[in-house]
């Protein structure tokens, strides 16, 4: 019976109304399209952010156009406490957890020998220490209710080196490490563990990176990524179908799968363009403060 089930739920048309699914991240960007398309699936939802006045208004505007439950959580993901914490309480409300997406994170920039190491623990707190501590939280969760998804929200640069980002893709890489060991760990559990790795993407997240640039510190704040990305509204969509199909991995574009195909397969061109890159980013990042 068990392996029915699995083999029911991997399917592209899994149901998945009803089920309680917890989003970190969620007040904006890819965590709010997250809990958008699994609300129009009928889920009941956890929202996680640190903003409640933001999250308050996310979960208005799904309970108004979807009719679905959704339990507002304040919460710092940085903090392995909350994280718990979090769980528990989803728990608490709606008697379980089903899905468990880990999107919150934040990025940090800067050259790896400059980086100020008290920023990169706390990036590493954001975007692995804290996902860690709520995988743990839901995974006695699901194994008494027989299952579930635990989705942890990576990167294409967990894939290869991103230049000036060798702090955040250093996160990504161990999110990615993490979640491979565990979806073994899990399989007889019926827990599956889906990487989504989304390319550039449409949002505020460079706004809110860590900028760790000696003598670049009045660029914080700014947006400084190369280019605008896919809307993240297709991230969610994305991430709600590897759900539905139980998938290892997601990648959210052609161009994004090919990227990473290229990266693996032909390391040393890669090396090669990135030192151009990293030329272009570090101009970039160093321009003189236009306020003086």
């Amino acid at each position: 019976m068990a392996k029915s089930s699995s083999r029911a739920r991997h399917t592209e048309g899994a149901e998945l109304r009803g089920k309680v699914a917890v989003v970190t991240g969620a007040s904006r960007g890819i965590g709010e399209a997250i809990a958008a398309a699994l609300a129009a699936e009928g889920c009941r939802l956890v929202l996680a952010a640190r903003s409640a006045e933001r999250l308050q208004e996310v979960a208005e505007g799904l309970r108004s156009r979807h009719g679905v439950e959704v339990l507002v959580v304040p919460t710092d993901i940085g903090d392995e406490g909350q994280s718990r914490a979090l769980i528990d309480e989803a728990a608490d409300h709606f008697g379980t957890v089903d899905i468990l997406v880990n999107n919150a994170g934040m990025g940090i920039f800067g050259a790896v020998d400059e980086l100020h190491l008290d920023d990169l623990r706390h990036v590493f707190a954001v975007n692995f220490f804290g996902p860690m501590a709520a995988l743990q939280a839901a995974v006695p969760i699901m194994r008494r209710s027989g299952g579930g998804t635990i989705v942890n929200v990576g990167s294409i640069v967990g894939k290869f080196p991103q230049p000036l980002g060798g702090g955040y893709t250093a996160t990504k890489f161990a999110l990615q490490g993490a979640s491979g060991a565990a979806r073994a760990e899990l399989k007889r559990d019926n827990i599956d563990v889906v990487l989504v790795c989304p390319g550039l993407t449409d949002t505020e997240f460079s706004q809110h990176s860590r900028i760790s640039v000696p003598g670049a510190e009045h660029r914080q704040g700014e947006r400084h990524s190369l280019g605008r990305g896919v809307e993240p509204e297709r991230v969610g969509r994305r991430t709600v179908k590897a759900i539905k199909r139980g998938e290892r991995e997601a990648y959210v574009t052609f161009f994004d799968r090919a990227l990473v195909w290229f990266a693996i397969h032909f390391p040393a061109l890669l090396q090669w363009v990135l030192v151009y890159i990293t030329r272009y980013r570090r101009r970039r990042f160093e321009e003189a403060d236009p306020s003086k």
